[in-house]
């Protein structure tokens, strides 16, 4: 693990160990708010089968998992710390998901089996350095069925340094990395993935949202 990943991995320890989730005025406390958006994003490619295994990066408490968990077979949730993957662990079983299985970022190759349908994430990737993004891709684009695809969003802001690898040392905020399409493309053909689409919205008056996706050959 290079010293950015390290790093950057640390920085989501700590604001996890502060109750981030908690605390945060998006997020609502540990709760299902907002939960349907990522069966609505993945349905925008692809279906939901009851068969899926899938992967969701940045899994947090669980909110989109408990959206996704009942119409599929298993979800295998990452995150950088145990504090979080052991609310989500709660949460999702409060709410009655059986079929969860936590993924410690720093041993999630070991964890996660080789024959996952779909990987997924939302709001997580500009909050992560390049490295940490492309490492993602290119091992867990390995544990995918042929045919298996990545559903994931990105955030593109205007006048950014797209060379930017991390966030700036000692901001002591949330990072934010932004990609550009090319970067995406350039992304897919690192990890040995179809490119098959990229769909941007508007999200805000300074930010488009950037859906990938990419898909193993058949």
């Amino acid at each position: 693990m290079t010293k950015a990943i390290r790093s950057n991995v640390d920085l989501w320890k700590k604001f996890q160990e502060n109750c981030y989730f908690e605390n945060h005025p998006c997020y609502k406390g540990i709760s299902d708010f907002g939960g349907q958006e990522a069966v609505h994003a993945i349905e925008q490619f692809l279906p939901i089968r009851p068969d899926m295994r899938i992967s969701v990066i940045g899994c947090g408490f669980g909110r989109e998992t408990l959206k996704l968990a009942p119409r599929v077979k298993e979800v295998y949730g990452i995150d950088v710390s145990n504090t979080i993957l052991d609310k989500a662990v709660t949460f999702l079983s409060e709410h009655g998901v059986a079929n969860f299985t936590p993924a410690l970022a720093e041993s999630y190759i070991q964890t996660i089996p080789s024959d996952l349908d779909l990987v997924f994430s939302i709001v997580v990737m500009q909050h992560l350095t390049r490295d940490l993004v492309r490492d993602y891709f290119v091992e867990l684009g390995k544990k995918l069925k042929a045919g298996g695809a990545f559903v994931v969003q990105f955030v593109d802001e205007p006048n950014v340094d797209y060379n930017r690898t991390d966030a700036p040392e000692g901001s002591g905020g949330e990072p934010s990395i932004s990609w550009s399409p090319w970067q995406l493309v350039e992304l897919s053909r690192m990890a040995g993935l179809e490119m098959i689409e990229i769909r941007t919205h508007l999200v805000t008056e300074a930010a488009l949202w950037h859906w990938v996706h990419f898909r193993k050959a058949k």
